[in-house]
C-alpha cells in the first residue's frame, strides 16, 4: 500500500504516489495561511487608492519644425519625413517641447494618531473585544485590526502624494509607531499588514488602558513642530466615547500640554475620526430610524467644541463612522474616507480641506 507525502517528488507534483518505504522524511511542512489583515488590505486597496492622472515626461515630442543637418541632432529626424513633407515642402522633425508637471517643491507631510484604548481590542485578542465583522476566512475583526488595514490604504495614498509620513499612537500616554518625517512607504505598510498572533504585543496598535488624545497632540507637536512643511494634514481615528461637550474640550483642547488643536491646526487641516459598530438589523433601517450611537453622540461633542474653540462651523473636520464589515457594511466608505483624508495635500481628494487656523 503506497503513502501520499515526501518532499522532492512532492515539490514536483504534489499528486505524486509513493511506494510503502519510498517516504524519506515527515512529508511536507505545514503552510501558515495568509495574514486576514493583508488579504483585506489587497481586495480593498485597488478600489479605493486613487492614482493621479498620468503625467508626460517632461521634455517630450510634441510638435514638428523644419530640419537642419547642421543644428540639429540626426536622431531627432522623423524618418517617415526624410523626403520633403508634400504639403509643407520641408523635411521635418520632432520638436522637445516642455509639459505641465503639476506644483513642485511643495513640503507637504501626513500625521496619523490612532487610539489604542483597550476598547480597540479585537474578539481574538481579547475575549469581550468589540467585533467590527469578520475577515473572508472568518477572523473577527476588533478596532486595532480595522486600523491596520486603513493605516496602511493611507500610506499607500501618501506615497502616490509624494508627501512624508508619521504615524503615533495613545492610550493614557503617547507614542511614536513610525518615525517621521518618513517616506519608506513599502517598509511601512509591510510592518502594519505582517501576520500578528492574537495578543502579540508587536502589533502595531496593540491597545491598552486609558485614553488621552491630548497625549498624542502633544507628541505630533513636540516631533513635528521643528519642521518646516508647506502644510501638514493631521488625521486622529479613535473609538472613545466622548458623550459631553466638557469631554471633547478636555482632550482636543487641554491647556496642559505644549501643543494641542490650536497648533497641530495650524500646520495644516486636521480630521477626527469616530469610529463606532452597528448590527446587520440598524444597518438595514433608514438613517432617521437608526438609533443614535455612542459614536453619533461624540461626533456631535467634537463638533461642537471645536466650534466653541475657533467661533466658526467646523463640522467637517470631524466625522463618525457606525462600520458594519461585510457586503451590506459601510468599511469601504469608511476606508475611502481616509484615503481621502491623506490626498488633501495634493488637491486631488473629495474631503473639503478642514479650516487651517
Amino acid at each position: 500500500m503506497g503513502e501520499f507525502g515526501g518532499n522532492e517528488k512532492w515539490n514536483e507534483n504534489p499528486f505524486v504516489f509513493f511506494e510503502e518505504g519510498e517516504l524519506i522524511n515527515q512529508g511536507m511542512e505545514k503552510m501558515a495561511p495568509p495574514s486576514p489583515i493583508r488579504a483585506i488590505y489587497e481586495k480593498l486597496a485597488p478600489l479605493i487608492i486613487r492614482s493621479p492622472p498620468a503625467k508626460r515626461y517632461p521634455q517630450e515630442p510634441s510638435g514638428v519644425a523644419g530640419f537642419n543637418i547642421l543644428t540639429d541632432p540626426l536622431s531627432a529626424l522623423m524618418p517617415t519625413s526624410a523626403v520633403p513633407d508634400p504639403i509643407i515642402g520641408l523635411t521635418t522633425q520632432r520638436t522637445m517641447r516642455p509639459t505641465v508637471q503639476g506644483k513642485e517643491g511643495m513640503a507637504t507631510h501626513l500625521n496619523i494618531l490612532v487610539d489604542t484604548s483597550g476598547s480597540m481590542y479585537g474578539p481574538e485578542s481579547y475575549e469581550g473585544g468589540e467585533c467590527y465583522g469578520y475577515s473572508p476566512n472568518g477572523y473577527a475583526l476588533g478596532g486595532e485590526d480595522i486600523a491596520m488595514i486603513v493605516v496602511a490604504m493611507m500610506v499607500g495614498q501618501a506615497s502616490i502624494s509624494g508627501d512624508s509620513f508619521a504615524i503615533y499612537s495613545f492610550n493614557r500616554g503617547a507614542k511614536v509607531v513610525w518615525e517621521g518625517p518618513s517616506q519608506d512607504y513599502s517598509a511601512c505598510m509591510d510592518y502594519l499588514l505582517a501576520d500578528y498572533s492574537p495578543g502579540d504585543d508587536q502589533r502595531p496598535f496593540a491597545p491598552s488602558g486609558g485614553t488621552d488624545i491630548g497625549a498624542g497632540l502633544n507628541l505630533i507637536g513636540e516631533t513635528m513642530g521643528e519642521y518646516d512643511f508647506d502644510q501638514s494634514v493631521t488625521v486622529v481615528i479613535t473609538d472613545g466615547s466622548f458623550r459631553s461637550l466638557s469631554q471633547a474640550q478636555s482632550q482636543i483642547l487641554n491647556r496642559g500640554y505644549t501643543y494641542n488643536d490650536n497648533f497641530i491646526r495650524a500646520m495644516g487641516p486636521t480630521f477626527y475620526v469616530i469610529i463606532g459598530s452597528t448590527s446587520a438589523e440598524q444597518a438595514a433601517l433608514p438613517q432617521s430610524q437608526r438609533e443614535e450611537t455612542v459614536a453619533d453622540e461624540s461626533v456631535k461633542s467634537f463638533q461642537e467644541a471645536l466650534k466653541i474653540e475657533y467661533n466658526r462651523p467646523m463640522d467637517g473636520c470631524v466625522l463618525g463612522f457606525n462600520i458594519l464589515l461585510g457586503e451590506d457594511g459601510n468599511f469601504s466608505d469608511f476606508a475611502g474616507s481616509l484615503v481621502d483624508m491623506a490626498r488633501v495635500n495634493s488637491g486631488d481628494s473629495d474631503i473639503t480641506p478642514c479650516p487651517r487656523i
